[in-house]
């Protein structure tokens, strides 16, 4: 066998056990409550004392010339 055939065949092998991964992952039943739980928000973010940001002036308007 040459290396070029040899090569070819183990790239394809990796290629096809990327792609068998892949498909483990999408096929992969998970419970809902993980599925829920992972995009939860964070409790950080729903503290009462968190400030509020300032609010952006107006640019202000430019002189007309003539």
């Amino acid at each position: 066998m040459s290396v070029g055939k040899t090569a070819g065949w183990t790239l394809c092998g990796l290629l096809l056990g990327v792609l068998a991964g892949f498909a483990g992952e999408l096929f992969r039943r998970q419970p809902a409550e993980k599925v829920q739980q992972r995009y939860v928000a964070p409790e950080a973010t729903r503290t009462p004392d968190a400030r509020t940001p300032a609010p952006v002036p107006e640019p202000a308007a430019e002189p007309v010339t003539r």
